[in-house]
């Protein structure tokens, strides 16, 4: 049995490739902690948060409570 899914490890891979891009962007351009918090809807900031999002929500599924 392997340790990570093929999925999960699919995934994985795109997390680290989504936070090479963060850092190259934050490299060119510098961080601004005020879009970081509030990005405007077409800035770099909010794609990344999305993507990242999207990834982590199929990496580790909120958890659904029975009744």
């Amino acid at each position: 049995m392997d340790a990570i899914s093929p999925e999960n490890s699919t995934l994985s891979t795109q997390r680290i490739a989504l936070q090479k891009t963060f850092t190259d962007y934050n490299e060119k351009n510098g961080f601004s902690y005020e879009e970081w918090v509030s990005p405007p809807a077409d800035h770099f900031y909010a794609d990344y948060k999305k993507k990242l999002q999207e990834i982590d929500n199929k990496m580790a599924p909120p958890l659904e409570y029975q009744s």
